[in-house]
C-alpha cells in the first residue's frame, strides 16, 4: 500500500514538471513570435505578464505550493489560448477585450488567494499557519 503511494506521489510531481515546462514552453512559442501583432491586445498581454511574475514570485517565496503554482499556470494558459483563438482574425473586438479582462481579474484574485491563504511550502514541505 505504501509502495502505491509512493508510486502515485511521484507521478504527480513528474506531471506538475511536464505541466510547467510546457506552460513556459507555449508562452515564448506564442509571444516572442515576430509575426504575433493583435490590435487591441497590448492591456491584455500586459496584465498577463504581470500576472505571470506575481504568480513565480509566490514560487519562489514559498507562497505557492507546487499544486497552486499548476492551478495557476493552467488557469494562464487557458487564458492564453482563448485570446489566442479570439485573435485568428487579427484583432480583438470590445466583447472580446471584455471577456479577457473578466478572466483576468479572476486569475489575479486566484493569485491573490492562494498566495495568502496561510499555507506554504518549504525545502520539499508544506506548512500552514495556525
Amino acid at each position: 500500500m505504501k509502495i502505491a503511494k509512493i508510486v502515485v506521489l511521484l507521478a504527480g510531481l513528474s506531471l506538475m514538471g511536464a505541466a510547467e515546462a510546457h506552460y513556459d514552453l507555449n508562452y515564448r512559442d506564442y509571444h516572442d513570435h515576430p509575426g504575433y501583432r493583435v490590435h487591441g491586445a497590448g492591456k491584455v498581454n500586459k496584465a498577463q505578464s504581470e500576472q505571470r511574475r506575481r504568480i513565480e514570485r509566490g514560487l519562489e517565496r514559498g507562497q505557492l505550493t507546487p499544486y497552486e503554482y499548476e492551478q495557476l499556470a493552467r488557469q494562464q494558459h487557458h487564458i492564453e489560448r482563448v485570446e489566442r483563438r479570439f485573435a485568428q482574425d487579427g484583432h480583438l473586438n470590445w466583447r472580446e477585450r471584455q471577456i479577457l479582462k473578466e478572466k483576468l481579474v479572476h486569475a489575479s484574485e486566484d493569485i491573490r488567494y492562494f498566495k495568502h491563504n496561510d499555507r506554504y511550502y518549504d525545502d520539499g514541505r508544506y506548512y500552514r499557519y495556525d
